[in-house]
């Protein structure tokens, strides 16, 4: 059994060799945010925390007889952790300085969201079609002026036909324009060539809009670090600001609202180029405690839809 003592020589923390540095986003390729991790053992009553935010400039700096590792002025006391007494009058800990980490950016995968509604909108005039005809699962329509669309374009199909018994129907459908969809011909996978049409026209480049739709979409979190007193403009927790998250609303009176127009922020052509573009809507944004007085604002982006 053991017996108690004090040493003299362990009045001031000593770092062993199984001291270590923790290099923490490895994996997204960053070889410069650390934490150090300094095993100190102390006489059980001299022990005493020194100051978060104490720099890892010297032995002095960090209350221990000799660094285990070369100095480093950016890195900053984030606490002691783990103690555990030992032989009954020394104390081992874990005494950690942390730099402060570079932003970083984590794919964690998709997830659903709900995304506004779109309204139906088109970029050209009404035109008359002057022919229909089927064949093979195609249905052509010839247009009696150019319509300027080609495969892949999505097109409004008006048209009037008879259901037999006297009764006449006029109906419309949203198509996808084909291989062969030029000049004044439009090629479309569809039978309402069957159909006894007689009378049709086709608004070009028409979308059906949507109502607000939960889809599922890819997402990141962007991860930014600041010390408040150290990192330029931060002070204080409260200086960190948070962003604000996706939501529309009317330009004029600030009313939030659940689908897009031309007269809300964004507009609908703004968002429907964010969507081209694969752009990233902000839906959360929080900050929490990293280390010691170390704070991170977690941002959660989803790829719009």
């Amino acid at each position: 059994m053991s017996i108690p003592y004090t040493s003299e020589d362990f009045t001031t923390p000593r770092a062993g060799g199984d001291s270590w540095v923790e290099y923490p986003f490895i994996e997204y390729g960053d070889n410069s945010s650390k934490v150090y991790h300094m095993r100190c053992t102390v006489n059980k009553d001299d022990y005493t925390a020194i100051a978060l935010d104490t720099t890892m400039a010297s032995a002095s700096n960090a209350d221990v007889l000799a660094l285990p590792f070369a100095a480093d002025t950016s890195a900053y006391f984030v606490g002691d952790f783990n103690h555990r007494v030992k032989d009954g009058a020394l104390i081992e800990f874990d005494r950690q300085f942390a730099t402060i980490p570079a932003t970083n950016e984590d794919y964690p995968g998709t997830e659903f969201f709900t995304f506004p509604g779109l309204p139906a909108a088109t970029s050209g005039a009404s035109i008359d079609v002057s022919n229909v005809s089927y064949n093979s699962g195609i249905t052509t329509l010839t247009t009696v002026s150019a319509h300027g669309m080609s495969a892949g374009d999505l097109f409004r199909f008006i048209y009037t036909y008879s259901a037999g018994g006297g009764i006449v129907i006029t109906s419309s459908i949203y198509l996808t324009c084909e291989t062969g969809t030029s000049g004044s011909t439009i090629k479309a996978n569809t039978t309402l060539g069957t159909y006894t049409i007689t009378a049709a026209s086709v608004i070009p480049n028409a979308t059906r809009g949507r109502e607000p739709t939960n889809l599922s979409s890819s997402t990141k979190i962007i991860n930014e670090y600041f010390l408040p007193g150290v990192t330029t403009n931060i002070s204080t927790v409260q200086d960190i600001n948070l962003f604000e998250t996706f939501q529309p609303f009317l330009s004029s009176s600030g009313e939030n609202v659940d689908t897009l127009t031309t007269v809300t922020i964004p507009t609908i052509n703004d968002y429907n180029q964010s969507v081209n573009d694969n752009n990233y809507l902000v839906i959360d944004c929080a900050i929490e405690r990293y280390k010691g007085n170390i704070y991170v604002r977690k941002t959660k982006e989803i790829t719009a839809k």
